[in-house]
């Protein structure tokens, strides 16, 4: 059986045009791909995608969801995707991420 591929990090049509992916090419295609499991356009502030988290890990924790295994799956693709956007603002801004 080929391994699953993780739906939660391909590229929706919204974010494509017709050269590749849209924005001002500053942000990686893994970046691009977290903002989209974020719902935040290319052009965000890191300020918005911590707003963003945080609301989305409030939706879907595990905590008030529990036994929902859509909610945890959410959950765990949005910390995902918090998680590279973080380490994206680190290395732009030169800290060690």
């Amino acid at each position: 059986m080929p391994p699953k591929k993780n739906r939660a990090l391909q590229p929706s049509a919204h974010l494509l045009n017709g050269n590749g992916w849209s924005g001002d090419g500053s942000r990686s295609r893994d970046e691009m791909r977290a903002l989209e499991v974020l719902e935040l356009d290319p052009d965000v502030e890191f300020k918005d995608v911590k707003v963003a988290y945080r609301r989305l890990a409030k939706e879907h924790h595990p905590d008030t969801n529990a036994g929902n295994r859509k909610a945890a799956d959410k959950f765990q693709k949005v910390q995902a995707a918090y998680e590279v956007l973080r380490k994206a603002e680190e290395r732009k801004n030169g800290k060690v991420a």
